[in-house]
């Protein structure tokens, strides 16, 4: 059920006995009606009676009706005043214009049906300036209890109005503070003007930036909020701005600022010396391989050249033993040696064909007659801008990979696919073979990280760590997947455009 509407209350004014009558009969149905005879009993009703309307007859004795709305605005400004008068009194009705601010005016005798509908339209206006009194009223009790500085300032800088918080933060008074003006306190008006400009979203400026240079010597750094209120009557603009205080927060942008500044001339700096260890690093791995290869070949020499002249059955052992360590040890060595060169090579693009270069690595890897079944799963036309020789070198140590560890199945079948994921490929080498352990399929790229017992399987442990660096020197990935006596699956991922690694390199 909707709420009824209070009751419009209306004062009538006549020292006629007949016109009170005849009133109070007219409209008693629409409106609750109170009378009054006299100037001064109406003012006696108005004390204690809230009236949203006055009607008034012009014509009494001892005070005029535009006298008594005179009074009565400035008594019960509230109320809105009416003038009931006769066609030969317009001085009347002027003096009651300008001196007691009625709302209109009837002639007498009064028609119903208009009197009725200036009544309502007097009401409404009263109602709605009830309402924009409340309205008022709450915008002044937020205004006054926010925490955040608010003021309303002109368009030429002159505070009209601030909160206590306001007054706060910029060390002055109220009185003191509508005497100032806010240019007075910034460099530049001309800036903030652009400023407010460029965040312009609708009436709201949000989230400028301002400094002011208040009277008290402080410098604050400010986040101001203004809202376009309209224009005064004399024609300026007029904005509420709400002030945030951000010097510690500017403070502190400041000393992160000098901080990342810091961290990043000491990370240059260490990447620098990084960089030079890692090439001393690379040269002197390099170095030390090549330097041992000599003397390691002459051992193994010797061992063979001792293992046919002994006679003796322990020294031809000895002289197997140490042939077959000084053999690991050059196969060591030389993967150390590709290893680095691996690392000091520059990446030379250009376009491969991956189903011919699969082929290729085929070819040499997998001699007539070996056991081993090698399906290429691989599209004619598929081209990969990449350095060839390298991508040769990745191809060809994950084929002998999977050959090798798939040596001692009775049917071994490797399976070389690709496929295209977004803009990048991928390449994979699938075996039958022994497999391992999925949890363990983090050290499968690892340098001289071995899956398997030696006696099972040779190996250094260096291949597939080449695989890892060719792939971060192009951009790209690799990832392994497998299970104990089902084979495994090494994939690699190469991006289509060149110009990634860093990219990749970062992640």
């Amino acid at each position: 059920m909707m709420n009824e509407q209070p009751p419009i209350k209306v004062l009538f004014v006549d020292d006629e006995p007949g016109n009170l009558t005849a009133f109070k009969a007219a409209f008693r149905r629409d409106f609750e009606v109170h009378l009054a005879h006299s100037a001064e009993e109406a003012l006696a009703v108005l004390e204690h009676e809230t009236i949203h309307v006055v009607v008034s007859d012009q014509r009494m004795p001892r005070m005029t009706g535009s006298e008594l709305l005179a009074i009565v605005r400035e008594k019960h400004p509230r109320a809105i005043r009416m003038l009931l008068t006769g066609y030969a009194d317009l001085e009347a009705v002027v003096d009651a214009v300008n001196k007691g601010g009625i709302y209109s005016y009837a002639t007498k005798p009064w028609d119903p049906t208009d009197l009725t509908l200036r009544i309502r339209q007097a009401y409404e206006v009263h109602a709605l300036r009830d309402e924009r009194e409340a309205l008022f009223n709450r915008y002044r009790q937020v205004f006054e209890a926010s925490g955040d500085p608010i003021a309303l300032i002109e368009e030429d800088g002159r505070f009209l109005e601030a909160n206590p918080a306001a007054n706060r933060l910029l060390g002055l008074d109220r009185d003191q503070l509508l005497k100032a003006n806010l240019f007075d306190w910034i460099e530049s008006p001309g800036a903030l003007l652009k400023a407010m400009i460029a965040r312009r979203k609708g009436q709201a400026f949000p989230n400028v930036d301002l400094t002011l240079n208040i009277p008290n010597g402080h410098v604050i750094d400010c986040l101001m909020t203004a809202t376009y209120l309209g224009r005064s009557a004399d024609g300026k603009a007029r904005f509420q701005a709400m002030i945030k205080d951000i010097s510690d927060r500017r403070q502190e942008e400041l000393r992160l600022v000098k901080l990342n500044t810091d961290l990043d001339r000491r990370v240059k700096v260490r990447t620098q010396q990084l960089m030079e260890a890692l090439e001393d690093l690379g040269s002197f791995s390099y170095t030390v391989a090549h330097d041992l290869r000599s003397p390691l070949k002459n051992i193994k020499a010797l061992s063979e050249h001792l293992r046919e002249l002994g006679s003796d059955p322990e020294q031809s052992d000895l002289a197997s033993r140490i042939h077959k360590g000084s053999t690991r040890l050059i196969e060591l060595v030389d993967d150390l040696l590709r290893f680095a060169q691996t690392n000091n090579r520059e990446v030379k693009r250009e376009d491969v064909d991956l189903l011919g270069l699969a082929r290729e690595c085929v070819e040499e890897q997998v001699l007539p007659g070996d056991p081993v079944a090698v399906d290429l799963r691989l599209d004619d036309g598929h081209v990969v801008q990449a350095d060839r020789a390298m991508i040769k070198v990745v191809l060809t140590n994950l084929l002998s990979n999977a050959i090798k560890f798939s040596r001692k199945v009775s049917a071994p079948r490797i399976e070389i696919g690709h496929r295209m994921e977004g803009d990048d490929h991928v390449i994979w080498v699938k075996d039958n073979g022994v497999g391992f352990d999925s949890g363990r399929a983090d050290q499968v790229f690892g340098v001289f990280k071995r899956l398997h017992r030696n006696d099972q399987f040779e190996g250094s442990g260096v291949g597939l760590a080449i695989v890892q660096r060719v792939m971060h020197k192009h951009g790209g990935t690799c990832w392994a997947e497998s299970r104990p006596g089902e084979g495994a699956t090494l994939f690699i991922k190469l991006p289509r455009k060149p110009g990634q690694e860093q990219l990749a390199i970062a992640s």
